[in-house]
């Protein structure tokens, strides 16, 4: 393609994009927002009528209707690729249980966080390897651990010595999942409501217990997952003032139950801010 050419291509994507995002208020306030959702239970998944549904696909909605906007458009990202397509403007929003980081925070804008997450270790029935610990891995170089890519986990596998060759990086926790029913990895590292969700119906497999949690820059494992907007999207402000009413309500209570999140998760993050400072772990 001569480069005259890429040149105009380039020009027609960016005022494609551009076209794509409502110029007034009012239209801001019509336009459904394009949400951007990973499948990961109990965050985000299909049921078994092909339903979408999930903490964070149920939690936007209900804010959505609170802030009179409309049922936003769901579009399916790999999680690595989240914030890439929130950027290009594929995307407006994250709904994918994504915990708020330093780093994250410098590029994006999180509404308050919706709840509290501890991280946790799936492994064979019995735990024959006695896994306690990330750094327990270390035992032997062969011993492998899957952990989804773009995760905080993949950082806290690194902060806990593993090698590069020690870690399995997957897309998705269904991907993870098959490596260690079949041996290809020792065990698969994500937040525990994740975790716990795929025990409840997968015989064979089971949580470490006890797991001494990862602490990360001196700070304890907790994680605060929240909603992601790109910087400067008016509807951000508006979410977060909906959150800020519902979080911690007896509907929010009954919904965050039914993905097996208790109400002292709930309370951890209750009434904190928008937190562009908060060091949290992943997802």
């Amino acid at each position: 393609m001569a480069w005259s050419t890429l040149v105009v291509c380039a020009a027609a994507t960016a005022l494609t994009l551009v076209a794509r995002d409502p110029a007034s208020p009012r239209e801001l306030h019509d336009t459904p927002l394009r949400a951007g959702y990973a499948i990961e239970a109990p965050y985000a998944f299909r049921d078994p009528q092909g339903q979408l549904r999930g903490e964070a696909v149920d939690t936007l909605r209900v804010v959505l209707r609170r802030a009179g906007l409309p049922e936003p458009v769901w579009v399916h990202v790999e999680f690595a690729r989240l914030l890439h397509e929130l950027h290009s403007g594929r995307i407006d929003v994250i709904a994918a249980g994504m915990f708020i980081t330093p780093q994250r925070a410098a590029q994006a804008d999180f509404t308050r966080p919706t709840t509290s997450v501890r991280t946790a270790l799936l492994v064979p029935e019995g735990n024959p390897l006695r896994l306690h610990a990330l750094a327990d891995l270390r035992r032997s170089a062969g011993t492998r651990l899957a952990v989804l890519e773009g995760s905080f986990e993949l950082q806290q596998a690194q902060a806990a010595g593993l090698l590069d060759t020690q870690l399995l990086r997957l897309p998705d926790p269904a991907t993870a999942l098959t490596a260690v029913r079949t041996g290809q990895a020792a065990a698969f590292v994500l937040s525990a409501p994740s975790l716990r969700w795929i025990v409840r119906d997968t015989p064979g497999l089971a949580l470490a217990e006890p797991f001494t949690t990862p602490q990360h820059l001196g700070q304890p494992d907790i994680g605060f997952p929240a909603f992601v907007f790109r910087p400067g999207d008016p509807r951000h402000a508006a979410v977060d003032q909906a959150l800020s009413g519902y979080l911690g309500s007896a509907d929010h209570l009954r919904l965050m139950a039914d993905y097996g999140f208790s109400s002292a998760d709930v309370a951890a993050a209750h009434g904190l801010s928008p937190p562009r400072h908060m060091v949290a772990v992943q997802p």
